[in-house]
């Protein structure tokens, strides 16, 4: 009858640690987080040698710069008439002038993609662009909730310890059987993870 107790216990304690062992494993709290990591940036420049329009058009009514100009008008009253002509200079100038443009395209969970562009001599002389890609990273992190663990001890006094027990979080109990073959005893504790 005494060893029946004994196997009997044996069993307890080992049906307990397989249900410590299963409920530890199957329970779990998972933690996302989403991190934005730019990447590299690919910056590139293509000069007016490599550019070449694919359409061309001539307007109909085409606007021009005007300059008032004053002409002088025989045998009439007013000396001089006002008229609009031509701004031949202007138009040089507008010909001759660099002019650069910067736009931001986009910035957003794609990236970040800057284009700047020079225009001289009415010719795209320089397009220029400069990527940053941004990639996504997911973090998953799971964290037992329930952790079972497995005791096994001797101390000064001549005592053999075997135990279970589980942490849920941070804080833990166990159960432990002791013996020096003599004498027997039980071993309950409470653990705390720092």
């Amino acid at each position: 009858m005494e060893t029946l107790k004994k196997y009997w216990k044996v069993a307890v304690a080992i049906a307990l640690l397989l249900i410590g062992f299963f409920i530890g494993r199957q329970t779990s709290e998972v933690k996302t987080s989403v991190k934005m990591i730019p990447g590299k940036t690919v910056i590139d420049t293509l000069y007016s040698e490599q550019l070449s329009p694919y359409h061309s058009e001539i307007p109909n009514n085409p606007i021009l710069p005007l300059k008032p100009d004053a002409i002088r008008i025989k045998g009439d009253s007013v000396p001089y008439a006002v008229i609009m002509k031509t701004d031949t200079a202007k138009i040089i100038q507008n010909y001759i002038t660099k002019n650069s443009y910067r736009k931001q395209l986009f910035n957003d969970d794609n990236g970040k993609l800057i284009v700047s562009a020079d225009v001289q001599y009415n010719l795209l002389q320089k397009l220029s662009y400069d990527f940053t890609p941004m990639q996504k990273v997911t973090t998953v992190e799971k964290k037992r909730v329930f952790t079972p663990f497995l005791i096994g001890s001797y101390n000064s006094w001549g005592y053999l310890g075997a135990g279970a027990g589980i942490y849920y979080y941070d804080v833990g109990v166990s159960a432990k059987y002791l013996t020096n073959f003599i004498n027997t005893g039980y071993e309950v504790s409470l653990h705390i993870k720092f």
